[in-house]
C-alpha cells in the first residue's frame, strides 16, 4: 500500500473504475488537493519499473505540481504488487494531460498482451497448448545435443 507522508491524513477515499469517474471526482474537489490515483495492472511485466521511471520523467517534464511533501509523481507499490500510485496536485486539466502521458508510456505493454488474451477468449486453452510446445521444443533441442556433449573426446 502506498504511505503517505507523516503530515498527511486521508481526507477521503473513492474507488473509481474509470478516467470520467476521476474528472468527476476532481471538479468536486477544492482546488489545489492533494489526489493519490492508484492504476492496477494485471501483472508486473518485465520492464513495469522502467516504464514508471519513463511516466514519471515525462509528468516532471509537463510542468505538473507535484505534492510538498512528496516530490513524486509515480510511486511503484512497494509491497510488490502491479500497482502504481500517482500523486498529483488536483485539476481537472491535470488529469487529462496524466492520462495523456500515462497511456503513452503503459500502452505498448498492454497492447502487447491484448492479442494473447483474445485468442485465449477465443479459444481457451490455446495459451497451455502453446506453453506446452514451446516446453517440449526446448526438451526437443536439449536432447539432440544431450549425445554430443556426452560423447567421450578423442
Amino acid at each position: 500500500m502506498f504511505r503517505l507522508p507523516a503530515n498527511l491524513a486521508v481526507g477521503g477515499q473513492y474507488q473509481m473504475v474509470s478516467s470520467i469517474e476521476v474528472t468527476a471526482l476532481e471538479e468536486a474537489l477544492p482546488p489545489r488537493s492533494r489526489v493519490l490515483v492508484g492504476l492496477v495492472f494485471a501483472e508486473r511485466y518485465e520492464d513495469f519499473t522502467k516504464d514508471c521511471e519513463l511516466a514519471e520523467t515525462a509528468l516532471r517534464g509537463a510542468g505538473i505540481p507535484t505534492w510538498p511533501e512528496y516530490d513524486r509523481f509515480i510511486t511503484v507499490d512497494p509491497d510488490g504488487e502491479p500497482i502504481v500510485w500517482v500523486s498529483y496536485v488536483s485539476s481537472p486539466a491535470w488529469w487529462t494531460i496524466i492520462l495523456l502521458l500515462l497511456g503513452s508510456v503503459f500502452l505498448l505493454p498492454i497492447l502487447a498482451a491484448l492479442p494473447m488474451k483474445i485468442v485465449e477468449w477465443l479459444f481457451p486453452g490455446t495459451m497451455d497448448i502453446i506453453t506446452t510446445l514451446v516446453v517440449l521444443g526446448i526438451l526437443g533441442g536439449v536432447m539432440m545435443f544431450m549425445p554430443k556433449m556426452l560423447k567421450e573426446g578423442k
